[in-house]
């Protein structure tokens, strides 16, 4: 007998997850496939549009006949930003422009500068400044271009011939008014976009269509596939840690760190280094903090100082090192600082190496380092009136038990570590099952679909261990951020907030 089940796609910005789930919750199949940007010296990063189809159609066929199911409603997960355009004939007139590409300064300021009432709301990264910068010098191609699509928009374009997007991955292009609902005229005529040539804004959840049967058969879906509205990825890995009401924080350990909790109103008088906007669950909004750097460290630190060698050989030898590595401090911010307070300017650093440490040593502290930047930033949230009660790690840093452990005694408070730690995938199926009515609301569909796979309780005498090193660790941070060149006013990443 056929199993019916729901698909979820997360789109990263380095490759492309897909997973099938049965109406338990339960994983029934699992598929990756990775890509890599193109990254010049000028700071531009691109990728063919055709290069990330590719890989997102191949996960999901792989998936699909792993799980051996009818898949009934599918949902992207996706970064923001990132953008193609496209001529009248669908062809794309360049590749995809990458979130994180920083070409457009210039053009962000002669925005802002023309719309000065939404001067706070034009970002460099934001995907209105890089089509000004394409207009500007690539004028030839950009007068043929028809549509421009944001990835999830581009996806539901081809799968179901409607391009759709929600909120949140349509603010992260820079053209939604101050509510986030629609897009704001006067941004668009200042870049000279018609909203016709930009995807209908619908809340996350909605039902776009039925994958067109052509399609269907290229992805071996079936032809009664209905494709959902998503969310962008962090929200979407929220809702696969079932974090879908107050008093519950979500951390994504993957390339970045990012900390989500929710609130039943508008947050008022959130620190600089917090952010906060509308939450796909109607009526919730969220409080975010985020660390551009995380397990991307993680990673520098393998290749460039241990030989790549594996996990689990560095957790063993780093389970022989004593907490607070012997007078070791690791300052992980190694490409700027947003929470808890922004800082573009601060760099990464290892304080208090001797001839005594080793290489375990370092990773410990590598390990610490990022811990300590969880911890304060969760203090900074409680601080300002949330409370939390329970904290659920999701990402691939979540596979880390020996890691797990360590968070567990650092916060002094039980970590949760989900059944699924590929929690953007799963939110993005329980937004495929809300949409084809399985489920009467999102929280309903994070209440049934989330499941705890471990508890990681703290142990008293390892929180008191960590106290010095953590006094010590918010010391020299300051010191590094106070020595960080003079910046002004930081303008956040927003992949993953509007």
């Amino acid at each position: 007998m056929i199993k019916e089940a729901y698909l979820g796609l997360d789109i990263g910005g380095t490759g492309v997850k897909a997973g099938v789930f049965g109406h338990d919750g339960k994983m029934l199949a699992f598929s990756r496939r990775a890509f890599e940007p193109k990254i010049s010296p000028e700071g531009h990063v691109d990728i063919p549009i055709d290069v990330i189809y590719d890989s997102a159609r191949n996960a999901v066929r792989e998936a699909v006949r792993k799980s051996r199911s009818k898949i009934l409603a599918m949902a992207v997960s996706s970064q923001g930003e990132t953008f193609v355009s496209l001529d009248k004939h669908d062809r794309p007139l360049h590749d995809a422009i990458v979130w994180y590409d920083s070409r457009s300064k210039v053009q962000a300021d002669e925005l802002r500068r023309a719309v000065p009432s939404a001067a706070d709301r034009i970002d460099p990264h934001y995907s209105v400044c890089k089509i000004r910068w394409l207009q500007n010098n690539r004028p030839v191609i950009m007068q043929r271009a028809k549509r421009f699509l944001l990835l999830p928009d581009y996806f539901s374009w081809r799968l179901a011939g409607r391009p759709a997007t929600d909120p949140t991955i349509a603010g992260s292009g820079g053209m939604t008014n101050s509510e986030g609902d629609g897009y704001d005229k006067e941004i668009l005529k200042a870049a000279g976009i018609e909203v016709d040539q930009l995807a209908k804004i619908m809340p996350a959840g909605s039902p776009i269509g039925y994958v067109r049967k052509a399609v269907a058969k290229e992805w071996e879906l079936s032809p009664e596939t209905l494709l959902v509205v998503g969310t962008n990825d962090q929200y979407a890995g929220a809702l696969g840690a079932g974090n879908c009401r107050p008093g519950i924080l979500s951390v994504t350990f993957g390339t970045c760190l990012a900390m989500v909790t929710l609130a039943k109103s508008k947050p008022r008088k959130i620190p600089p280094g917090l952010m906060s906007g509308k939450f796909p669950i109607p009526g919730f909004w969220f409080i975010l903090a985020y660390a551009k750097t995380s397990g991307v460290v993680l990673d520098w630190f393998r290749r460039e100082c241990a030989g790549n060698m594996d996990w689990p050989t560095l957790n063993r030898a780093a389970a022989h090192i004593p907490a607070g590595c012997n007078g070791l401090t690791m300052v992980p911010h190694f490409d700027g600082l947003i929470s808890p307070e922004p800082n573009e300017n601060i760099r990464g650093a290892f304080l208090g190496l001797t001839l005594q440490h080793t290489t375990a040593a370092m990773y410990r502290a590598v390990l610490e380092g990022l811990t300590f930047s969880l911890r304060e930033n969760m203090e900074l949230i409680e601080k300002i009136g949330f409370k939390i009660r329970a904290m659920r790690a999701i990402g691939g840093g979540a596979k880390n038990d020996f890691w797990l452990r360590m968070q567990a005694d650092v916060l002094g408070r039980p970590v949760e570590k989900p059944a699924v730690t590929e929690a953007a995938v799963l939110g993005a199926a329980m937004l495929a099952a809300t949409g084809r009515g399985t489920y009467g609301s999102l929280a309903e569909a994070g209440q049934n679909l989330y499941r705890v796979g471990r508890i990681f309780k703290p142990d008293p005498k390892g929180r008191q261990a960590y106290h010095i090193p953590y006094e010590r660790y918010l010391r020299l941070t300051a010191r590094e951020a106070a020595s960080a060149p003079e910046h002004k006013n930081q303008r956040r990443i927003q992949s993953c907030v509007n």
